[in-house]
């Protein structure tokens, strides 16, 4: 039986709709996971009983978290998603955490998992940068796309480190924000050359990784086994409830 993957999704400010990029799904079942999207609610007990199916949480990208909730003033730049899937990513976190439940956090979900550790972001690179700066995104786009391609170190005993069995991986690249003071019981675990951080995890749960770069885009290269691992750690959770 393929582990369940809860995957939270974005709301569409006035069309009522929830939305998930394919490759999300896509790289969830390509490592052996079953996915399932779960629409955003802020009714507890219906959050309580998504925790009861789930064997592992994954928070996608998106636009921006309310600089409010890190208690700084919104920048011109800053382009808050619905609030409600933000308070509701950041709750199912917080019900992950007290079951030791696996989380894979990306992009915007990597910011949201320092945010509700009590952590804040830098919320325009390019302002923040001063000396060497490489980019993070593709701004204006090229051929319709933001992704940029950089090169990420990774720390030496994380579980990153781990999950690649390498110290530096080629990422791809498509955010204007970023972690700035890390949150509680996070640590470091890659950073890029200009000292953006580029990925987080937590140092008490056997499974919390959150990463700046997309590796649901990155099928076929080393940057999609972080799935892999993800999906094992969330079968492992599985047969252990």
């Amino acid at each position: 039986m393929r582990p369940i993957i809860g995957m939270t999704c974005d709301l569409e400010a006035g069309s009522g709709y929830y939305k998930l990029p394919l490759p999300y799904r896509q790289a969830v079942e390509m490592a052996g996971g079953l996915p399932l999207l779960l629409p955003a609610t802020d009714n507890e007990a219906v959050q309580a009983q998504y925790i009861s199916i789930i064997h592992g949480l994954m928070l996608p990208g998106g636009d921006d978290l309310d600089p409010h909730l890190y208690h700084q003033r919104p920048h011109p730049k800053t382009v808050a998603s619905h609030e409600l899937r933000q308070h509701f990513d950041m709750a199912m976190l917080r019900r992950c955490e007290n079951v030791r439940m696996p989380v894979l956090a990306i992009c915007m979900g990597c910011q949201t998992l320092n945010v509700a550790r009590g952590g804040d972001l830098i919320q325009y690179i390019p302002e923040w940068l001063r000396r060497n700066p490489i980019p993070h995104q593709a701004d204006p786009p090229q051929a319709g796309s933001r992704n940029t391609w950089h090169t990420v170190d990774i720390a030496n005993g994380s579980k990153l480190a781990a999950v690649y069995s390498q110290n530096q991986l080629e990422v791809n690249s498509r955010h204007r924000q970023a972690i700035g003071k890390l949150g509680q019981n996070l640590k470091l675990s890659a950073w890029a050359s200009d000292g953006i951080i580029e990925a987080v995890e937590d140092v008490m749960l056997p499974f919390c990784i959150g990463v700046q770069w997309h590796p649901e885009n990155l099928t076929g290269t080393p940057g999609e086994r972080l799935f892999a691992s993800f999906v094992q750690a969330a079968a492992e959770f599985a047969a252990n409830a």
